[in-house]
């Protein structure tokens, strides 16, 4: 190649080429060791200047042979423009913005320590650093301080020229040295340099990723994971956007699960806002961001990352663009769009929430319906079930039954009511219409059709009456199949056109078992030495436990003492009469024997109106001596005046003490 009549060769002049050093750097640095502008250079060695701006390979070959350099490593860590809108350095691509070409900034410590280190002019000894001249890059790791930015002179479509800018900044760089503000390490840039020198990792979940997406993402996440979701980005310090890439880097570095806690505690933050809810409002400036480049698939891990969680977490409407894509099923319901999808009321809705385990739907818990959040399929099938559900008056118009016969019906799982709402206390009963059609089918299944009933053939409410009774066993005969026939009135198919026959139903209900309780009369004969003022105190006092019991011979229910607790009783006591019973003895003498042998009772007549002795404490007694109830009335009144002798007068005055002047 000819310039100027000479062929391209070698500087009288040059530095060697430092480690990513960008060719536009290296140009402006033998310009300036040789006495040049870097414009006056490139126009005497017939190079473009747009060329060398764009980074084009002829005109970066073209500076290496002035300066002597490797072309290739010169190319290399010089930005290419590959498209309108992306350059191409280190084998990585970045955004077009993210490449600086009117400003660079700088490390002024670097720059001090480029000057003590190469000869030559002032201006030509600190070198351009490829960090200087890329946007992500905001301190210098080597010093830990934030970078300067300066403002070069620059001519349109040509380079700015870095020497020349350092030529004006060199009677000040050792102040601004001085007053260069503290950055701390940044693992977001060591990365990026990682990154600039060929450097990836598997486990880096942005690893598999351009740089020109990962970097961005990382500032953009930590805008959302540090501020409120609309804060303006453009107020931002130079030391808010690096604080903001490391953090991004934090989370989308340790992968998928790491991004996910993230945006489940922007969730959260929602709780307690108003209005509509959106994943745009959620997730704040990473979601402008990934919305901002939805036609770009390199950017289409992070997308689909973030939609799957918004789309399962989020009460976003089917039909709504979600990143590209339209969202399908409803995934997840709030109390208010499940009182809207079923026509519910709303506190009815939180209730049924409340049932299902979400506490923050009770009502203490003042997080607003639009807030509350179930993300069950569960949840979808009960709200497509309860939008055509109905009401139990509605149930009791449309079968016919009686306030509470329904009632039964529901308690003995006959009708189920949907989602929960069986139960009247926390919400109304809603039932579904098919289920309402499937208990009339059961109801008549067998029946036949009678046009004028007989006397004995009445209704449900007829034959409880003759037979007196209870209304679940009146259901179960019905639905157990226990009857041999069943009638309907014709032209009609209402609960109350159900016909029984009363005489059957009353021979149902008087074979249907005996009582497995007792009566307080049988409870006196099961407890012996009792009777029915003492069975009375025994269940005030709670050692009985009076229950009710359907009785076959009474037709009705009746008020009976529990087996189990008139067992447990006897077996724990004995009364004064059984030992009587037992021994044959006068219940003085029996008294007398167990005083001597120091047994009181438990219970007493003043409490209970008989004594209660420790059954196990006479059975003790008993073992003791084979003689235990030989009564000697001589031996036993001396026993019992030498007692008294020693015995302090109060206690012969206690609840089972025998006065000796009895005789017996």
């Amino acid at each position: 190649m000819r310039t100027n009549g000479w062929i391209l060769g070698p500087l009288g002049f040059s530095y060697q080429l430092e480690e990513l050093e960008p060719a536009a750097g290296f140009a402006s640095r033998l310009a300036a060791l040789n006495g040049r502008s870097l414009k006056d250079l490139l126009r005497d060695m017939s190079i473009r200047q747009r060329s060398l701006d764009l980074g084009i390979a002829s005109a970066v070959r073209d500076v290496a042979i002035l300066g002597r350099a490797d072309p290739a490593r010169l190319l290399r860590y010089t930005p290419v423009r590959t498209t309108e809108k992306l350059f191409e350095v280190a084998g990585e691509t970045l955004v077009r913005l993210a490449v600086n070409r009117t400003y660079f900034r700088y490390c002024p410590r670097c720059a001090l320590e480029d000057m003590n280190r190469y000869e030559g002019p002032a201006s030509s000894r600190p070198w351009l650093r490829l960090e200087w001249t890329l946007s992500h890059f905001r301190s210098c790791p080597l010093h830990n301080v934030f970078l300067t930015t300066t403002n070069p002179t620059r001519t349109p479509f040509a380079p700015f020229d870095f020497s020349g800018t350092i030529e004006s900044l060199v009677p000040t760089l050792r102040q601004a040295a001085a007053q260069a503000l503290f950055a701390a390490t940044s693992p977001f840039q060591l990365w990026l340099q990682g990154r600039l020198r060929g450097l990836r990792s598997t486990e880096n979940w942005l690893d598999d990723l351009p740089l020109y997406v990962a970097a961005p993402f990382c500032e953009a996440l930590g805008v959302s994971s540090l501020h409120p979701p609309k804060v303006q980005v453009a107020r931002f310090t130079t030391s808010d956007w690096a604080q903001a890439a490391d953090e991004g880097y934090r989370i989308a570095s340790a992968g998928e699960d790491s991004l996910r806690t993230l945006l489940e505690r922007l969730n959260g933050g929602q709780a307690s806002t108003r209005g509509f809810w959106g994943p745009r409002d959620t997730y704040g400036y990473a979601y402008g961001l990934l919305q901002k480049t939805v036609g770009d698939p390199a950017y289409g891990k992070l997308r689909d990352a973030v939609r799957r969680f918004a789309l399962e977490t989020m009460p976003i409407e089917p039909g709504t663009d979600v990143l590209g894509e339209i969202a399908g099923k409803r995934k997840v319901h709030t109390v208010r769009t499940a009182a809207r999808d079923s026509g519910m009321h709303a506190l009815s809705i939180r209730r049924l929430f409340t049932r299902m385990g979400i506490n923050e739907a009770a009502d203490h818990s003042g997080v607003m319906d639009h807030r509350i959040l179930v993300k069950s399929e569960e949840v979808s099938r009960v709200v497509a079930e309860l939008k055509d559900a109905i009401t139990a008056p509605e149930v009791e118009r449309l079968l016919g039954v009686p306030r509470l016969h329904l009632k039964e019906l529901v308690a003995q799982g006959y009708l189920i009511g949907l989602a929960g709402t069986g139960s009247r206390r926390n919400a109304k009963r809603r039932f579904s219409k098919a289920d309402v059609a499937a208990l009339r089918d059961r109801l008549f299944d067998g029946s036949q059709e009678i046009s004028e009933p007989a006397e004995r053939q009445v209704d449900v409410t007829g034959a409880r009456r003759a037979a007196t009774c209870t209304i679940p066993d009146l259901l179960d005969m019905i639905f157990t199949g226990k009857l041999t026939w069943k009638g309907r009135l014709a032209g009609r198919y209402d609960y109350m056109a159900l016909l029984l026959d009363a005489d059957e139903v009353t021979q149902v209900v008087r074979s249907s078992g005996t009582r497995t309780n007792l009566t307080k009369a049988e409870a006196e004969a099961f407890l012996p030495g009792t009777h029915e003022r003492v069975v009375n105190r025994l269940i005030e006092a709670g050692h009985l436990t009076l229950v009710e019991e359907f009785s076959p011979d009474a037709r009705r229910v009746i008020p009976v003492v529990s087996r189990d607790s008139a067992e447990a009783f006897k077996s724990r006591f004995v009364s004064l009469g059984e030992l009587c019973q037992k021994t044959g003895m006068h219940h003085k003498r029996v008294r007398a024997l167990l005083q001597l042998a120091r047994i009181v009772p438990n219970l007493v007549p003043g409490k209970i109106g008989a004594f209660f002795y420790d059954r196990s404490d006479i059975e003790r007694f008993e073992i003791s001596s084979p003689n235990a109830w030989v009564y000697d009335r001589a031996s036993v009144l001396k026993q019992l005046r030498k007692r008294k002798a020693l015995v302090p007068k109060c206690a012969l005055s206690e609840p089972g003490a025998v006065q000796i002047s009895s005789g017996r």
